[in-house]
């Protein structure tokens, strides 16, 4: 086996980077695994910077030289894990191997919609990391807008008070629909369905955010923690109250990725991946039986007009920060 790929290097060897970078020119594929082991390098690291930084700074054996040299440690202990491998490199080489045509978005970061890494990396991690796989939506921001603009003029525009949830959702929405397929108009309009724009959402029993934002059920197989509620379920067509249990996340972001892989796991709901416009999307969310509400993907397709009307105001919600979503 190439001596490149198996032995490491100290992690303050400038020399090994660019080492990296020739190897990369020359054979991307061979040095895809080194980077995405520096990449959860770096990860671990600040996962350790943050646990220091928990620590009392005034000690007596507190100085900027030991500071320093701490860091240092720490960079080397970063390394040496991400050589043993704690997942997230073999995620980052998987996404990236997957792909087997270029696109307009080759070169962003991928964010892996897994909730094992999002409930163990620090909130800082996750946010820059957020922001990275970002860059790319981000400088064609005018280009993905105008999927907002072909909306008939006579729809109304978005509430007033929808501007924070549409911008903290927005992003997060296209990366999920460029993993899963499923429209990204269509994730943020059954969002706004299920939360009354994020004003409705469901609660704990300590008046506390689920983050449940698409109304997903417990259900028998759900081994997290639960909330539970009174809802309105359509029988033949009638409305009924009734208590049931909904599943309670620790973010958003564990929200929308628990919601991709339930649509795009569960047979059931495969025409939705599938759906080439969001519209059709909803239609194939009710034929799967998603909600009882028989006029539940008419209110899809009616605030998917309403998103699409919104053309300008959109592309403004591209700059954003993603803490809320952690």
């Amino acid at each position: 086996m190439n001596d490149f790929l198996t032995t490491p290097n100290a992690a303050y060897d400038v020399n090994s980077l660019h080492s990296l970078k020739a190897k990369l020119s020359q054979e991307p594929q061979q040095g895809l695994r080194q980077v995405a082991q520096e990449l959860e390098g770096v990860f671990v690291q600040m996962m350790l910077k943050s646990m220091r930084s928990s620590l009392p700074q005034d000690g007596i054996l507190s100085s900027d030289q030991t500071r320093f040299y701490t860091s240092m440690y720490d960079q080397q202990i970063a390394q040496d894990l991400s050589q043993k491998g704690l997942g997230f490199a073999d995620m980052i080489v998987k996404q990236f191997s997957s792909a087997n045509a270029p696109n307009e978005l080759a070169g962003t970061m991928p964010m892996p919609l897994d909730n094992e890494i999002l409930q163990t990396l620090p909130k800082p991690a996750l946010a820059q990391f957020m922001h990275q796989a970002m860059s790319g939506y981000q400088s064609k921001s005018q280009k993905l807008s105008s999927s907002f603009s072909n909306g008939s003029a006579q729809s109304k525009l978005l509430p007033m008070n929808s501007a924070n949830f549409v911008s903290m959702l927005s992003l997060p929405a296209q990366l999920a629909s460029q993993q899963s397929g499923i429209p990204h108009l269509l994730i943020i309009a059954q969002a706004a369905l299920e939360s009354g724009w994020g004003q409705r959402e469901i609660l704990t029993a300590e008046g506390k955010t689920s983050h449940n934002l698409f109304g997903i059920k417990a259900g028998k197989h759900w081994k997290g923690p639960v909330t539970n509620i009174m809802t309105t379920e359509y029988i033949d067509g009638e409305p009924k109250k009734m208590q049931d249990s909904f599943r309670v996340y620790g973010s958003y972001m564990e929200a929308i990725t628990d919601y991709v892989k339930l649509l795009t796991e569960n047979p059931r709901y495969a025409k939705v991946a599938q759906s080439t416009t969001a519209e059709q999307g909803a239609y194939s969310l009710q034929d799967a039986g998603y909600a009882t509400d028989p006029g539940y993907a008419q209110k899809l397709v009616s605030l998917i007009q309403q998103l699409k009307n919104t053309g300008n105001q959109m592309a403004k919600l591209y700059a954003y920060d993603f803490d809320n979503l952690f």
